[in-house]
C-alpha cells in the first residue's frame, strides 16, 4: 500500500471522531486514488484490498456508519503493518551502521549493463560501445552513443516499473530514466588491455578490476561540472570513509575540462626528483 493511500485513511481516521464527517474539499479525488490502486493493485493482499474496497463503497453512501468505516480502517493499518513487518525480515538484508542500504543501480541494471558490454556496434577506427568515451569524443560520435544508451535504459526501466502504481502519472519518473542513463554513459567508456601498462600521470583514469570482462581496465573518473560540485563531493567521501588520513584534492581535467577528484600526491618529496628538477629547468 503506498503512501498516498495510507494519507487518505489516516485523515478519515482522524476527522471522524472529531467532526462526525469526512472533509469535501478533496473528497472526490482522494475517491479516485482509492479507485486507482483498487484496479492497479489486484493481485495484492485480498484482505487489504477488500477492506479498502469496502471504505470505499461505504463512505459514498447518504447515511453510513461511522463506528464500521473506523473499524475497518484500523484492521487496514494493522495488515499493512504486519505486511510490513514480513517483508522487511525477507528482503531488507543489508545494513550500514544500522541503515538500511537499497540496491544501487549497478544491481538494478545489471542485465542492462551486460547487454551494452556484449554489443557488437562499432564507431570510428572499430571501436566497441564499452569502450567509447562520450568525454573526450566529438560531439557528432557522442550524440550517437547517448541516443543508443538513452534508450536502451529507458526501455529497461519502463519494463521494471510499468506495473507500478502511478507510472507515468508523475515528473519522478523522466528524473529517474535520466539517471539511469547517466548511470550507464558514466559505466560505459573504459580502456582494456592494460594489465600491464602504468597509468602515469593521467588525471582522467584510474585502474580497476571490470566484473563483465573479468580484466584490469581503466575507469573514467567520476566528473563534475564545476569546483563547488567537486569540493562537495569530497565532503561526502570523509563522512563515508572518516578513517581514511589521505588527503583529497579537486582538480580540473586536461583530457574532458571537468573536474575530478582524487588523492594529493607529493610527488617533490622524492629525493631523485628533487635532483632531476635543475637539469628539467634547463632542458626547458
Amino acid at each position: 500500500m503506498n503512501i498516498e493511500i495510507k494519507n487518505i485513511l489516516a485523515s478519515w481516521e482522524s476527522s471522524l471522531p472529531r467532526y462526525g464527517k469526512i472533509d469535501n474539499w478533496n473528497f472526490s479525488e482522494n475517491l479516485s486514488l482509492l479507485g486507482r490502486y483498487l484496479r492497479a493493485n489486484k493481485d495484492e493482499n485480498k484482505n487489504i484490498h477488500y477492506l479498502i474496497k469496502y471504505i470505499r463503497d461505504t463512505v459514498i453512501t447518504k447515511d453510513f456508519n461511522t463506528e464500521n468505516i473506523l473499524n475497518a480502517i484500523h484492521k487496514v493499518m494493522k495488515l499493512e503493518e504486519e505486511n510490513t513487518k514480513s517483508t522487511s525480515i525477507c528482503f531488507l538484508v543489508k545494513r550500514n551502521k544500522g541503515r538500511v542500504v537499497l540496491n544501487g543501480q549497478e544491481v538494478r541494471f545489471k542485465s542492462e549493463t551486460q547487454k551494452l558490454f556484449t554489443e557488437k556496434l562499432k564507431f570510428k577506427n572499430g571501436e566497441l560501445l564499452r569502450n567509447f568515451d562520450i568525454e573526450t569524443e566529438s560531439c557528432s560520435d557522442s550524440r550517437k552513443v547517448r541516443r543508443i544508451v538513452e534508450k536502451r535504459m529507458s526501455q529497461a526501466y519502463h519494463k521494471m516499473n510499468r506495473h507500478e502504481e502511478g507510472y507515468k502519472t508523475t515528473n519522478n519518473e523522466r528524473y529517474w530514466m535520466k539517471r539511469a542513463t547517466a548511470f550507464q554513459l558514466h559505466n560505459i567508456g573504459q580502456k582494456e588491455k592494460v594489465r600491464n601498462v602504468t597509468r602515469g600521470l593521467s588525471i582522467h583514469w584510474k585502474k580497476q578490476y571490470d566484473p563483465l570482462t573479468h580484466e584490469i581496465v581503466f575507469k573514467k573518473k567520476m566528473a563534475y561540472r564545476n569546483e563547488a560540485a567537486a569540493l562537495k563531493a569530497i565532503e561526502e567521501w570523509k563522512r563515508k570513509y572518516p578513517k581514511q588520513r589521505r588527503e583529497m584534492a579537486a582538480y580540473q581535467c586536461s583530457d574532458c575540462g571537468k573536474w575530478h577528484i582524487g588523492h594529493k600526491a607529493n610527488l617533490l618529496a622524492h629525493p631523485m626528483l628533487n635532483a632531476m628538477i635543475p637539469h628539467l629547468q634547463e632542458c626547458c
